[in-house]
């Protein structure tokens, strides 16, 4: 009876709503199914067989498949402890100490979140590539040292890159415990005797080990499901991973969905172990940073150490953010890259046949943004709907929606594209930029969802119901008071998304065909086909329009948004 009552309660446009949610989970829960069932199934579509555990034998039985893991796993590592030490260590430079023009680096610092990884390969392969890189030729003019002292190809490059552009990551995750942190510990251990560095080691860091814990899992998930950059800088070279293996074997004569599905399941698999790890681990210990007792954090006094730091975080913008658009810059504008910038050989002539002269990368550019604008306008929709039901309304089972649509956080974008592939390959849609559309709004509707939920759940309930008592209908109600009091994260959740999807990769080359390249593809076709200058000026336009929307997000709504989305 109680139950009957309760569902009486719901209003109509809850059901609406619900209704809505239920097709994202259907979605998201399609293409993650499709991939672990066809890792039991033989390859083929007309008459699969059921192959159990067989596939997984036959497989992981090859030397490139054990290879391609032993690859990812060392890869994963190196990019891990990379960019825990650095991230770790900006954040704490930045939130802890008197290190001048703090806010100046932090801006500086979040910059490479949001610019593709392979992008970011593209450039080091500019910069310290052998006998062609930049600073191959730089030191090899100023000390006389050899042309391939640098070499960004095979594990060691993708680290680097990989390490720098996720650093953010575990900065982000770290950053606001350590300004939230109440520094009474701290403030006692110094009053003991502790130096700076003795109380940073042994009294700051354990307290945010939970944040830094969290970035540590998702740089190594990243980093094991990381397509771009390994296909850019390993593949030609033959150090292959998971995710550039699950392509190879799609891009074979005779595609085998069987082998593909089951490396992905692999990789799924490995996500999910991680992220249950990390809930033993807190729960396992107490991490109690704030207290209810009201204090003001005081920066660390470096003393003369400051500078050093300030140096520090410099050079981290200098390899991440300065040396990588600059190249690009410098190799746009050549007529032709030997390593050496020559001015008098100078031309606008790369950005020409990016923008006008190449039909692949014409309709590339007006493909991304189409799907960037509309499938930003529309997950941000979907992320609202479900945020609501999930937090405001009655409907029974709401937080099972909740975990529904949070798989994708945990599901590489490589195997999502995979199950959109099995899924659509055999429909109408295939082929057309919706399936591309479809595919992005699964994989990445948790992150709006979680940038629309913050703002909500700051939003008292009791405006909404003031509004409905004095008369006003839902829909006045949503457009009136509920979108105008969420549009700061409302907006920041479209700049993310909008951002995320024009420099899309795994999905976008698992699922396009003829006729719906879309940027991030066309950059990777042009690999083979453009001369540098004409990769390089591709390049700069991807990067100049994400770098175009931050600017204007940060001067139109305010900037501490970006951090919460």
């Amino acid at each position: 009876m109680k139950h009957t009552r309760a569902l009486r309660a719901v209003r109509a446009e809850e059901w609406m709503m619900f209704g809505v949610a239920l097709g994202v989970c259907a979605l998201v829960l399609a293409l993650v199914f499709v991939v672990a069932w066809q890792s039991f199934l033989s390859n083929g579509w007309d008459h699969p067989s059921f192959r159990g555990f067989g596939n997984y034998v036959t497989t992981f039985r090859k030397p490139w498949v054990q290879a391609a893991i032993l690859h990812t796993v060392s890869v994963s590592i190196g990019t891990t402890a990379f960019a825990t030490v650095i991230g770790v260590s900006l954040a704490w430079i930045n939130a802890r100490t008197n290190v001048p023009c703090r806010s100046l680096l932090e801006v500086v610092t979040i910059v490479p979140f949001f610019l593709s990884p392979f992008v970011g390969a593209i450039a080091w392969m500019y910069l310290a590539a052998p006998r062609v890189g930049l600073l191959n030729e730089f030191a090899h003019a100023a000390f006389g040292l050899p042309l391939d002292v640098l070499n960004i190809y095979g594990p060691g490059g993708i680290v680097w890159v990989q390490g720098i552009f996720f650093t953010p990551f575990v900065y982000l995750m770290t950053i606001g415990t350590l300004r939230r942190m109440d520094p009474a510990l701290e403030e006692g251990s110094r009053a003991c005797g502790c130096g700076v560095w003795t109380t940073t080691w042994r009294i700051t860091l354990p307290l945010v080990m939970p944040a830094i814990l969290s970035g540590v899992i998702i740089v190594f998930a990243a980093s094991a499901a990381e397509f771009g950059v390994p296909l850019a800088l390993g593949s030609p070279y033959g150090f292959e991973t998971l995710s550039t293996e699950i392509f190879s074997v799609l891009q074979r004569t005779e595609p085998r969905y069987d082998m593909a599905s089951t490396m992905g399941a692999v990789l799924l698999a490995a996500t999910l172990i991680l992220v249950l790890f990390y809930q033993r681990v807190l729960r396992s210990r107490e991490f109690v940073t704030v207290s209810g007792k009201g204090f003001r954090a005081r920066a660390v006094d470096l003393k003369g150490w400051r500078y050093a730091a300030l140096a520090w975080n410099l050079v981290y913008a200098l390899v991440a953010v300065v040396l990588p658009l600059l190249i690009l810059m410098i190799v746009s504008l050549q007529k032709v890259w030997l390593g050496a910038i020559d001015t008098s050989d100078f031309t606008a002539s790369n950005y020409r046949f990016a923008l006008f002269a190449n039909p692949g990368t014409r309709s590339g550019i007006e493909h991304s943004l189409v799907l960037a604008i509309i499938g930003a306008f529309l997950a941000v929709a979907l992320s609202f709907i479900v945020t609501r039901i999930i937090y405001r309304s009655r409907v029974p089972g709401r937080y099972w929606i909740d975990t529904i649509t949070s798989i994708p956080l945990g599901v590489p974008a490589i195997v999502l594209g995979l199950g959109a592939l099995i899924v659509f390959i055999r429909t109408p849609l295939y082929g057309t930029l919706s399936v591309l559309l479809l595919a992005y709004i699964a994989r990445f509707i948790p992150v709006g969802q979680r940038s629309i939920a913050g703002s909500l759940l700051a939003l008292s309930p009791e405006l909404e119901e003031s509004s409905r008592a004095c008369g006003a209908g839902w829909a006045k109600t949503l457009t009136k008071v509920t979108l105008p009091l969420l549009k700061p994260g409302l907006a920041a959740s479209w700049m993310l998304l909008f951002i995320i999807f024009l420099r899309e990769l795994p999905m976008s080359i698992m699922l396009w065909t003829s006729g719906t390249e879309v940027m991030s593809v066309a950059l990777y076709q042009m690999l083979d086909l453009a001369t540098a200058g004409e990769i390089a000026a591709y390049a700069i336009i991807q990067a100049g329009i994400i770098l175009l929307v931050l600017l204007c997000f940060r001067w139109t709504i305010r900037g501490e948004a970006i951090l919460e989305a």
